[in-house]
C-alpha cells in the first residue's frame, strides 16, 4: 500500500464516507491525516497493526465501563476481524475498504476517549451545570493523543477512570453479568411488606424471607410465618453486608435491596459508573463530598478520608440538587433567613392560627431591604388577610439561639440555589437509615468536626477558639485564605465498609432519567452467554 498514505485523505473528503461514519468534526479529521502525510494509524499495509489491536480489544469490552461497543463500530469491525484480533492479523479487503476500515478505527478511538472522558448526555436534560462536571473534549484534542509518542496500551487506559469505586462497580458488573448470562429470564418475586417487621412478629412473606436469605423451611405449620431468631440473624448479616443499618428490623430499604433482580442492578451500576466518569479532577489538598442517596459527607485531604459522617438531606419533595461548588469558612451562631418555600408552606398555615408563633420562636419579620426595611410586629398583622403579593415581599429572620434550625454552625459555600451545610437543633434524624428528611440543606451530625476541618489551615485557630466564637453566642464569620471544593454527588452505588459494593435507594429518582436517557442515546448492552457480540438489556 505505498501510495495507500495519501488515498486515507482522499477517501475521508467523500460524502458517502462522511455519511456513514457520521463524522463528528471532519476539519479536524482531515487535519489529523494531512498532519501524518495521509498515512494509515490503524494498519500496516492490509494488516492490523499493535494499537489497532489494543483498540479494538478495548471496543469489545466497553460494556465493561457501562459504555455500547456499537457505539464505536463493534459489529462492524467484529464482521471483518472476528471477536479475536491480534496485531498482525490481515484483513481481507480492498483497497478503498481498507481506507474505509481506517477510518471506523479513528472514528472509534474518538468516540471511545470522549465517551470515557465525560458527561453523554447533556447536563441540562438532568437539571445539572454542566460547568460543574467533566464534559467530552472536543475532537481535535481527541486526535492529538495520537500524535503523543509512547505506548498505545498505555494511553487508552489513561482515558480510562481508575478510582477504587470505579474499579470496584466494574467488578461487580462483571459478576453480575456473569450471572445474568446463566439465566437471563432469572427474575426476583417480590417480598411485600406494608410496614416494617421487627423480631418475633409473624408475617405471611417470612417464608419468602428464609428462602430468599438461604434458611431450611420451618416445618412446624404454627412457626412457620413467625419472624424467628434463625431469620434475624440472617437478616441482620445482609444488612451489614448492603451497608444498612444491621438491627434486624425489615424496612423499605432492607425490602428494596432484596427485591432487586439483576438487571436492575446492572442497570444501577452502568449509571453510576456513569456518573463517576463525570468528577473533576480537583487540584486542592483538600475536599469535601456529600453523597445524597446515602446521606454520607467524607472530608478527605491529600485523598485520605479524614471525616465520614451521617447527614440529613432533603426529602423527595424538596429534593436536595447535585452541584459544586466552594467553601469559603465558616459561620458561628448564624442567623436564618426563612427560605420562600418554607416561608409559604409550613409558616404560613401558623401564622394564621397563631400569630405568636415567631415570638415563640424568636423570629423578627422585615419588609424592604437595607436602610428601608422596616420591622412588622406579628401580633399586629393580619395574616390571614395578606395577599401572597404581601407575603413574598417579606423576610422571616431567625436570631442564632436555640431554636435556630442552623444550630451552631454554618459552613460558608457561596451558590444560586441557597442549599449549605449546617448544625442543627434536632437531631434525633441521624439514628434513622432513612435520612431524607431535610427541606433541601444538609445538616451535619458532627459539625464542629468538619468545622475544624475546614479552618485547621488558618493561621492561628485553635480549638479554643471555636468553643469561644460559639459560647459568645455572636454572629461571626471565620475565612478561609484558600476555599476548598465541595460536592453534592448522588451515587446510588457505593463500597461499603467491608469492601462491598452496596447498592441504594434512587430516593430522587435520578436514576431512573439518567437511564431513560443512555437508553435513548447509546442503548444498555452486555455480551450474551455464547460469543462476545453484545446484546440489549430488554425492558
Amino acid at each position: 500500500m505505498a501510495d495507500g498514505g495519501a488515498y486515507v485523505g482522499e477517501y475521508q473528503q467523500s460524502p458517502s464516507t462522511q455519511s456513514a461514519l457520521e463524522v463528528l468534526d471532519q476539519a479536524a479529521l482531515e487535519n489529523f491525516y494531512a498532519q501524518r502525510n495521509g498515512s494509515p494509524f490503524w494498519l500496516n499495509r492490509n494488516r492490523l497493526n499493535k494499537q489497532a489491536a489494543v483498540m479494538i480489544q478495548a471496543i469489545q469490552n466497553s460494556w465493561s465501563h457501562g459504555l455500547n461497543p456499537e457505539t464505536y463500530h463493534w459489529s462492524r469491525i467484529a464482521g471483518l476481524t472476528g471477536p479475536k484480533v491480534k496485531a498482525g492479523k490481515k484483513i481481507p479487503l480492498e483497497k478503498d475498504s481498507l481506507m474505509n476500515f481506517e477510518l471506523i478505527l479513528t472514528d472509534s478511538f474518538i468516540r471511545y476517549v470522549r465517551d470515557q472522558s465525560g458527561m453523554r448526555v447533556k447536563a441540562s436534560a438532568l437539571g445539572l451545570e454542566a460547568s460543574h462536571w467533566r464534559q467530552r473534549p472536543d475532537v481535535a484534542s481527541v486526535l492529538a493523543l495520537l500524535n503523543s509518542e509512547g505506548d498505545f496500551e498505555k494511553l487508552l487506559r489513561s482515558v480510562e477512570p481508575q478510582g477504587a469505586t470505579y474499579k470496584a462497580l466494574q467488578a461487580e458488573l462483571l459478576t453480575l453479568t456473569k450471572k445474568w448470562q446463566e439465566d437471563p429470564a432469572a427474575q426476583v418475586e417480590p417480598i411485600r411488606m406494608a410496614k416494617p417487621l421487627s423480631p418475633g412478629k409473624s408475617h405471611a412473606e417470612v417464608p419468602k424471607m428464609r428462602q430468599r436469605l438461604g434458611l431450611p423451611e420451618v416445618q412446624e405449620k404454627d412457626n412457620r410465618l413467625i419472624y424467628d431468631t434463625a431469620l434475624v440473624e440472617a437478616v441482620k448479616q445482609f444488612q451489614a453486608e448492603k451497608g444498612l443499618k444491621s438491627d434486624g428490623v425489615i424496612g423499605a430499604k432492607t425490602l428494596f435491596i432484596l427485591n432487586q433482580n439483576l438487571k436492575d442492578k446492572i442497570r444501577q451500576i452502568i449509571v453510576n459508573l456513569e456518573r463517576l466518569r463525570w468528577m473533576p479532577t480537583e487540584n486542592t489538598s483538600k475536599v469535601i463530598m456529600v453523597n445524597l442517596p446515602s446521606a454520607t459527607l467524607w472530608a478527605l485531604e491529600n485523598g485520605q478520608v479524614k471525616i465520614e459522617m451521617p447527614v440529613i438531606v432533603g426529602r423527595p419533595k424538596r429534593a436536595t440538587l447535585s452541584f459544586r461548588t466552594e467553601v469559603t469558612g465558616v459561620r458561628f451562631n448564624p442567623d436564618w433567613t426563612v427560605p420562600p418555600t418554607i416561608q409559604k408552606e409550613d409558616i404560613l398555615p401558623k401564622l394564621i392560627d397563631d400569630p405568636g408563633y415567631l415570638v415563640d420562636k424568636g423570629m423578627e419579620i422585615y419588609q424592604g431591604y437595607g436602610q428601608d426595611a422596616q420591622t412588622l410586629d406579628p401580633m399586629a398583622t393580619d395574616w390571614a388577610a395578606m395577599t401572597p403579593e404581601e407575603y413574598r415581599s417579606l423576610r422571616l429572620v431567625q436570631i442564632p439561639g436555640s431554636h435556630n434550625p442552623l444550630g451552631r454552625i454554618r459552613v460558608l459555600m457561596p451558590n444560586r440555589h441557597n442549599i449549605y451545610l449546617h448544625d442543627t437543633n434536632d437531631r434525633k434524624l441521624f439514628s434513622r437509615s432513612d435520612r431524607a428528611q431535610s427541606s433541601g440543606c444538609i445538616r451535619l451530625q458532627e459539625p464542629e468536626k468538619l468545622a475544624s476541618f475546614i479552618l485547621s489551615n488558618r493561621e492561628g485557630w485553635s480549638e479554643e477558639k471555636m468553643k469561644a466564637n460559639i459560647k459568645s453566642k455572636k454572629t461571626r464569620d471565620i475565612m478561609i485564605p484558600q476555599t476548598i471544593p465541595v460536592y453534592l454527588l448522588y451515587y446510588t452505588a457505593w463500597i461499603g465498609p467491608e469492601g462491598q459494593v452496596v447498592f441504594g435507594e434512587d430516593i430522587y429518582s435520578h436514576d431512573k432519567k439518567l437511564l431513560q436517557a443512555l437508553e435513548k442515546n447509546n442503548g444498555i448492552y452486555i455480551p450474551n452467554n455464547s460469543n462476545s457480540l453484545v446484546v440489549k438489556i430488554a425492558d
